[in-house]
């Protein structure tokens, strides 16, 4: 004897209900991600070109930035433990993989990678990085940072 089909039509409604319901969901997620921004400070005397370098080879160009000057850039914190994120075109995240920048006369030879590990595990909204080229590009927490909980998590790194 055969099972009656309707159960099956029970389970494939649900799924589709579930399956419906998911852009909903992902939606209501990204809304309730904590925005935090990067301000890079360039404390050299040449100009420094930044690049953030998301999956793919994708990347968002920074600056020029003059010797003495700033530029920002904002995020969000994502669900994943150190996942930072910037909104594409249609507000969808796109996962930064790193932030790198370099002399803008040599960038080839002088880029690196800025440190974000400070940024991906600390809490705090707010860091401002100081970027000079030496001759591969060094940046390291400002000084002049007054974040407490930055300050804090960066002693003895």
């Amino acid at each position: 004897m055969t099972k009656p089909s309707l159960p099956r039509r029970r389970r494939g409604s649900t799924l589709l209900c579930v399956i419906l319901a998911l852009p909903i969901f992902t939606a209501a997620s990204h809304a309730s991600e904590a925005r935090v921004t990067l301000s890079i400070k360039n404390d050299d005397t040449q100009s420094l070109r930044c690049a953030v370098i998301f999956a793919h080879w994708v990347t968002s160009d920074i600056g020029p930035i003059a010797s003495g000057e700033s530029a920002t850039v904002e995020m969000t914190r994502g669900p994943q433990p150190g996942a930072l994120h910037i909104a594409r075109f249609d507000g969808r995240p796109m996962m930064i993989e790193n932030i790198i920048c370099g002399a803008v006369k040599d960038w080839s030879n002088s880029l690196d990678q800025l440190p974000l590990t400070l940024v991906r595990d600390n809490p705090a909204s707010t860091y401002q990085m100081a970027c000079r080229a030496a001759p591969r590009v060094v940046c390291a927490p400002s000084p002049e940072f007054s974040g407490d909980s930055y300050a804090n998590s960066s002693e003895g790194h």
